[in-house]
């Protein structure tokens, strides 16, 4: 199943009518997350968790852009504006396993 499918399938959504939104918001957080990883070709598939999770965060802010917080009767939501911060402890942990150790280093042979 891919990325989309998920998202759908979490969502609850049973049409195409929401794909093309969702293309451009996974479009938006791929990128962010392939440059946090330190410019790689494709997201790791161990890390799909994030696109999902993140592309979720963002399709339910949608007309809620800017906003910090909202509170509506004893309801309030607060909003996180950067998708992959919840997730930074993980893309950091990522990047510490993946580190080419040799880089950078002085060998005498």
């Amino acid at each position: 199943m891919d990325t989309i499918e998920k998202v759908k399938t979490i969502l609850g959504f049973t049409d195409d009518s929401k794909d093309s939104l969702l293309a451009s918001i996974q479009s938006v957080i791929e990128a962010r997350l392939k440059m946090k990883l330190g410019n790689v070709l494709e997201v790791p598939a161990e890390l799909d968790y994030i696109l999902v999770e993140a592309i979720i965060s963002r399709f339910n802010r949608i007309n809620d852009e800017g906003k910090k917080s909202a509170s509506e009767s004893d309801v309030s939501a607060t909003y996180e504006t950067d998708d992959l911060a919840p997730f930074a402890g993980d893309i950091q942990e990522w990047i510490d396993n993946h580190r080419d150790t040799t880089k950078g280093k002085f060998v005498m042979l």
